[in-house]
């Protein structure tokens, strides 16, 4: 190890002479967009790309965290403090250093805007913290901590930063990880598992995404496995979650609640279902945290009878659009959001121009959607018509290895 590190310092500085950027050659108003990817299928970690809102520009800048001769083989002078600096940090550890993040999974930016945070969700259970260099974008990891489940699948960050909020897929549980001082991870302060305590044959809790509230003050669960949404009290500051009363909204069974996603003005969610191929519509009762079942729309054209599984949904910053994912269909389902009522009417069905779009994100300008098709291998760019809310292909097509998870950063 000592060789190789020193190998390594030699071979950055060398490199860094060719890579050298200059500073402030990145706008304010640009971003930085990541892109994470199963290394177990041929990735290397997590991909970073400058974003230009005004043009809809991205440039790819390579690996932003992996092995760590790998994420700084390119890398500027920064490079070597970089590597000073997790030396001082303790090298979380040697293991994770050699081999690199492992299949994150789901990527979440601390309001801040400073640190990015990852599931990862093999070989081991992790939630990895990294510091975002706004100059470069390169990740400088901090540390790892449990993930208190198995199977990791998606983490939120609280709207005050406190805390990192972790869905454990196998395990069958959510967990609450405090953020510490400069963006460190703190071991689980809450562990919550969920059971099935109906009558007949009993259910396998899976429980696929966790969020807060627009308001910070409830955690909501979708469980994939017991067809809920679980709606917790939470408390940022002691980093707990209580049981709401009533503690969960039933949907219909075998649909798969999957993700959901609320409204800007925090009157409406939408929860988009994998096996139902649909979206319903939820009053939201924002005093007492309560859901009220609207009604139902399908993600896919009825003249479409292949095998479908939805995964993403995420409303524009305008509140006036909504999308999903489909896979199967390959595709993103448009639709126009009734301000009223939240009620849903479909205006399209884009093709992803890829397979298996497993997540896609909008950009914060509301401008752009990027889709991660992870069978086709890359992220595809749309154009959002902020009049009808239909999507064009810009183009744009970014070769990445099994992509699976996308956020954006701002690029200082």
């Amino acid at each position: 190890m000592r060789t190789r590190l020193r190998y390594g310092t030699c071979a950055f500085i060398l490199l860094a002479v060719s890579g050298l950027r200059q500073a402030g050659s990145v706008s304010s108003h640009d971003y930085w967009m990541y892109v994470a990817s199963y290394t177990a299928r041929g990735g290397s970690g997590i991909y970073a790309f400058r974003f230009h809102p005004g043009t809809g520009k991205v440039e790819p800048e390579g690996l932003a965290a992996g092995r760590f001769w790998e994420a700084n083989a390119h890398a500027s002078w920064s490079s070597v403090p970089r590597m000073l600096s997790q030396i001082r940090a303790g090298w979380p550890s040697a293991k994770s250093i050699a081999r690199g993040v492992q299949n994150p999974v789901s990527l979440a930016v601390h309001p801040n805007g400073r640190y990015l945070y990852s599931a990862d969700e093999l070989p081991v259970p992790n939630v990895s913290a990294f510091r975002i260099e706004p100059s470069t974008g390169k990740l400088t990891v901090l540390n790892s901590v449990s993930s208190a489940g198995k199977l990791p699948t998606f983490l939120a960050v609280d709207k005050t930063g406190s805390d990192v909020l972790v869905a454990n897929y196998d395990a069958g549980n959510i967990a609450v990880l405090p953020i510490g001082p400069d963006g460190y991870l703190q071991e689980a302060t809450c562990v919550v598992s969920h059971r099935d305590s109906g009558a007949g044959p009993k259910r396998v809790p899976h429980p696929h995404s966790i969020n807060v509230s627009p308001d910070n003050r409830f955690a909501i669960a979708a469980d994939m496995g017991l067809d809920r949404v679980y709606v917790y009290r939470f408390d940022p500051r002691a980093g707990t979650l209580a049981p709401n009363d009533p503690p969960f909204v039933e949907t219909p069974a075998g649909e798969g609640a999957r993700h959901l996603t609320f409204d800007p003005a925090g009157k409406f969610a939408w929860l988009i279902e994998e096996s139902g191929s649909s979206i319903k519509t939820l009053e939201w009762k924002a005093a007492k945290g309560v859901f009220l079942p609207l009604g139902t729309a399908r993600t896919i054209p009825e003249d479409f009878h292949g095998e479908n599984a939805t995964a993403e949904i995420l409303v524009h910053p305008s509140g006036k659009f909504l999308y999903g994912s489909n896979r199967g269909h390959d595709s993103i389902a448009v639709f126009t959001i009734d301000a009223a009522t939240g009620a849903l009417t479909p205006v399209e069905y884009v093709s992803t121009r890829g397979s298996r779009p497993r997540s896609f994100v909008i950009d914060p300008s509301g401008r752009y959607l990027f889709v991660a098709n992870v069978e086709t291998q890359n992220v595809i760019e749309f154009r959002i018509d902020q009049h009808t809310g239909s999507l064009t292909m810009t183009g744009t097509i970014l070769p990445v290895p099994y992509p699976n998870s996308v956020v954006f950063a701002p690029a200082l």
